[in-house]
């Protein structure tokens, strides 16, 4: 499937109550592009349901973990998109407080927001 079918097929998923987590995560990799569009990440990592594709999160662990040939920041874009996807901080559990302090944290670690200036 190329690139563009993929991304279709990624959000036509979305129908079928994919959860706000999943789709935060699929969406980095959409917004990212790279690893869609290597052959080898979307065969093993990507499953095509007939009604939408699904990113299998394990095995995309899985496939980061064996260090596939890739830069340091699109290695670090897909194990932000795998932890956010296997729920690996527990995210999709949490209060709306927590999410929201979570939240800050990582845009005032990326220079978006004062960290010593928390939401209320």
């Amino acid at each position: 499937m190329d690139a563009t079918r993929l991304v279709t097929s990624l959000r036509a998923a979305y129908r079928t109550g994919m959860d706000d987590r999943d789709k935060a995560a699929t969406e980095l990799l959409i917004w990212h592009e790279y690893w869609l569009r290597r052959s080898d990440f979307a065969s093993e990592c990507v499953r095509d349901m007939g009604d939408g594709a699904y990113l299998r999160w394990q095995q995309a662990r899985e496939f980061l973990d064996r260090e596939p040939h890739a830069s340091t920041s699109e290695l670090a874009v897909l194990d932000l998109a795998v932890a956010i996807g296997e729920n690996r901080f527990r995210l999709s559990s949490m209060g709306g407080q927590h999410r929201k302090m979570i939240a800050h944290a990582v845009a005032a670690a990326v220079g978006l927001a004062d960290a010593t200036e928390w939401p209320r």
